[in-house]
């Protein structure tokens, strides 16, 4: 069944409250993935959600596709990581609700029918409005899913 424009939101909007007792009650010393734990899967997370809102934002403004600069997801990851490896874990996590904020303001100005609109992705792939707002929600459930595997 498609999801409107609500549904889409109140699933990004879910996952972020499950995500957000994970962090909450996981020890920050937690090693998710190697050489990561729970404040780089969170910049991690954040730098992806950042490409995702110039996506949109390009979209509604009608310009040309917006493009990763660096391609390779291995690389980018790392200097996403890498950027924000002296910040504290309140300053991961304000930004990370922070960008999720402006995110949702900006996924809140497209139309129901935007959401049938197929778009290149910044990665080269197209895919609907709709599932690139859906990857949103995947992609921080995919790490969260991960996270709890390693606590238990």
């Amino acid at each position: 069944m498609e999801k409107d424009l609500a549904g889409l939101l109140s699933e990004i909007d879910q996952i972020r409250k499950d995500m957000g007792k994970v962090v909450q009650e996981f020890d920050p010393e937690l090693t998710i993935y190697p050489g990561w734990m729970i404040k780089e899967m969170i910049a991690h997370i954040t730098a992806w959600e950042i490409v995702i809102h110039k996506a949109i934002q390009t979209y509604l403004a009608g310009d040309p596709p917006y493009f990763l600069q660096e391609q390779d997801f291995d690389i980018f990851n790392e200097e996403a990581v890498n950027y924000r490896s002296s910040w504290t874990m309140d300053q991961v996590l304000d930004e990370w609700k922070n960008v999720r904020e402006e995110l949702k303001k900006t996924i809140q100005k497209l139309q129901e029918s935007d959401l049938h609109v197929e778009m290149v992705l910044p990665w080269g792939s197209e895919r609907t409005v709709a599932e690139l707002i859906e990857i949103i929600g995947e992609h921080e459930g995919e790490h969260m899913e991960d996270a709890l595997k390693i606590s238990s």
